[in-house]
């Protein structure tokens, strides 16, 4: 949504600046399509926001979107927006060039609470992504699963590598948000729904992968894309903590402001990671940032607080 571009207009650089610090490659640019008909929230979303920060994109109505990328399958109705300044991240490996940088890291060290004992802490700063509802009570989060998938491509579909088959957001009333990847590796492509996960918590929650998890994966594949088979090649398991908006918390606890909440992302916080980071070092240090945080406030889930049930998801 366009609440979100300038962040992530700061976070592209950092992404490149930890690159260049940690020697590792983490961000492959693809460009990326929101694909839908006229009135989806991945077209109309992304429109948006290119509207209201002069973003490079163009429109692609159904004739064009066959013509450029035939690894979707397209009906009449269906449009897209190209983004030409999107790409793939690489999670682990952005995990561990980030802790390369920290100098001192404390691991498999459970944390069960956050309190004053003999005033020996001078911030706190909570990323606990799932774990966040267990430390932190005055935001009411959700944790969902989400299952990822990898499949199998044929091997003559040459259309579904990086240069060809953009990173894709697609809205259908069929099998609601999902999204997808090229392949990085000509054997499968990565494919998801966004949302649509049960609700768990993240010391119970279920890691096998079944059939339900895996079946509409499979047939919004068979419906969207050419060239890839129902093979399963992989599976991950993991969590989005959601708030009732689906819009980030970047605030001080309001029964302590030395405790900084960065975490709650939705679904859609990770690529944001490196310029988060550095607002929470501004809250820490300086009590403040010059970014314009308020849509993040935690004050907006008081009680009078009515959750926007038509955010943009994006």
């Amino acid at each position: 949504g366009p609440w979100y571009v300038p962040l992530l207009q700061e976070a592209f650089p950092l992404w490149r600046e930890l690159e260049a610090v940690s020697g590792a490659q983490l961000l492959t640019m693809t460009d990326a399509l929101m694909i839908g008909d006229s009135s989806s929230e991945a077209v109309t979303g992304a429109n948006a926001s290119a509207q209201a920060h002069g973003l490079d994109i163009e429109v692609l109505d159904a004739v064009e979107l066959r013509k450029r990328y035939p690894g979707h399958v397209v009906g009449d109705e269906d449009m897209a927006v190209l983004d030409k300044q999107a790409g793939i991240l690489r999670p682990e490996a952005a995990v561990v060039a980030m802790l390369s940088q920290v100098p001192r890291v404390v691991r498999d060290t459970r944390i069960t609470s956050i309190a004053e004992v003999m005033d020996d802490f001078d911030a706190v700063v909570v990323a606990a992504g799932p774990w966040t509802p267990e430390l932190i009570d005055w935001i009411p989060l959700k944790v969902e699963r989400q299952v990822h998938a990898w499949l199998a491509i044929e091997r003559e579909a040459g259309w579904l590598t990086p240069d060809r088959f953009p990173v894709f957001i697609r809205h259908s009333k069929a099998f609601g948000h999902v999204y997808g990847f090229p392949t990085l590796d000509g054997v499968a492509v990565k494919v998801g729904r966004h949302h649509e996960g049960e609700f768990t918590d993240p010391d119970h929650v279920r890691r096998e992968v079944d059939a339900t998890d895996l079946d509409p994966l499979r047939r919004m594949a068979a419906t969207y894309m050419r060239g890839v088979s129902g093979r399963v090649t992989r599976t991950l398991t993991c969590m989005y903590t959601n708030t009732p908006d689906g819009h980030f918390v970047i605030d001080f606890s309001p029964d302590d402001k030395r405790v900084v909440v960065i975490s709650a992302c939705s679904g859609h916080g990770f690529k944001f990671a490196p310029v988060i980071g550095d607002i929470a070092a501004d809250l820490v240090c300086d009590g403040g940032t010059k970014r314009d945080i308020s849509r993040f406030a935690a004050a907006r889930f008081a009680p009078s607080y009515v959750p926007d049930h038509n955010h943009d998801r994006n």
